[in-house]
């Protein structure tokens, strides 16, 4: 009951999206997989700009996969690109790694943990199975950390823990959204962005959109901070610090003492011969290490 002129223009809208193709007065239904790969990739190089917002973007846009299966069943079903599993609950989360892990042996996993409180106290039979996934030849896990969570008292010891695992651990400021990626071939996302621990999670299974996720947890690895980084002994401080710590609560977040912390900061004036926090900061920034101001 639509204008001719309307719907022509809502046809080419979907063609441009591809989801249809018009040939004349034929129109052909194309896989939603297929055109949600495709948009994924072409939407991919605009990442750069804004990473958590784009990456909300494609969160929305496979979240939809699940109805748009449903609702082009005229479409060619035989292309099955991406499979979507859905999970809810207060638990969602850890549902969802354990029933990854017993359908796959995953060998790579990278975590974006924007809150880590209710792993505090470790479940220990979980933590097994997560050592022992870690610790296998030739696997690796990294886990993006929010600094104000490795900072506090109470995180330390599962801090280590994972440490002596073998896990590798590095901290900013505010993770944009909880995710992971494994592997280059799965990533779980939330159902709303944003969320530091969600109830409502979905498994993706695709190449191009895990490998989307991952180029973003590399450019967010690349820019946090090392956990208990031995080698520039003043920057994961300074790092923290420019970001809002105190002296103390980067101290911690990085595995060292109080003392050591203050040590640290001594050694770094001296390395750049100033006599306060202020034109430490101003030295320290002027070197290319980020905002002066810590």
């Amino acid at each position: 009951m639509l204008d001719l002129d309307d719907v022509r223009g809502m046809l080419a809208e979907l063609a441009e999206l591809g989801y249809v193709a018009v040939h004349g007065d034929q129109i052909v239904y194309g896989s939603p997989d297929r055109s949600v790969v495709d948009v994924v990739r072409r939407r991919s190089r605009h990442l750069a700009h804004d990473l958590s917002a784009q990456l909300a973007e494609l969160a929305a846009l496979v979240e939809e996969l699940p109805d748009l299966r449903s609702a082009w069943s005229t479409g060619d079903a035989a292309d099955d690109l991406v499979e979507v599993q859905v999970f809810h609950g207060w638990s969602a989360v850890t549902d969802l790694w354990h029933v990854m892990i017993e359908k796959q042996p995953l060998r790579r996993t990278d975590v974006v943990l924007p809150d880590a409180s209710r792993l505090y106290v470790a479940d220990p039979a979980m933590q097994q199975v997560w050592h022992s996934v870690v610790s296998a030849p030739g696997n690796r896990a990294r886990v993006l950390a929010a600094s104000a969570d490795a900072s506090r008292p109470e995180a330390a010891e599962r801090v280590a823990q994972e440490l002596a695992a073998g896990v590798e651990i590095r901290l900013m400021p505010s993770p944009p959204s909880w995710f992971w990626v494994a592997d280059e071939e799965t990533v779980a996302l939330p159902m709303s962005w944003g969320e530091a621990w969600p109830t409502s999670v979905m498994a993706v299974r695709s190449r191009a959109v895990a490998g989307m996720a991952q180029w973003v947890f590399d450019r967010l690895w690349e820019s946090a901070i090392q956990v208990r980084d031995d080698k520039q002994a003043w920057d994961p401080l300074l790092k923290l610090m420019c970001n809002g710590a105190t002296l103390e609560a980067a101290s911690r977040g990085i595995g060292i003492s109080d003392r050591t912390g203050r040590r640290r900061i001594a050694e770094a004036m001296e390395h750049y011969g100033v006599n306060n926090m202020l034109a430490l900061g101003a030295a320290w920034g002027a070197r290319g290490h980020g905002d002066p101001t810590p």
